[in-house]
């Protein structure tokens, strides 16, 4: 199965219960996941300020998971690119 790494470089994540019953629903699968240490900051209404997640998206890219997954997309990823 693959290895999966979760982060949020955009928006907050708001329902925490969905998002902790999203990783388990992948690892029955038989998933390896990996969740990034800021996947539920929050800072105004994006998950951490800019410096935070684009650490985010370093730790992704230097990861070396089959799949870096956004927990949620919107305006706070373009913002940072």
């Amino acid at each position: 199965m693959a290895h999966i790494y979760i982060f949020s470089p955009s928006s907050a994540v708001r329902d925490k219960t969905a998002f902790r019953r999203g990783i388990k629903r992948l690892k029955a699968q038989g998933h390896e996941v990996e969740v990034d240490e800021a996947a539920l900051a929050s800072h105004m209404r994006f998950a951490g300020d800019d410096t935070t997640r684009i650490a985010a998206i370093t730790r992704a890219a230097a990861s070396g998971a089959d799949v870096a997954l956004i927990s949620r997309g919107g305006y706070g990823l373009t913002r940072i690119l």
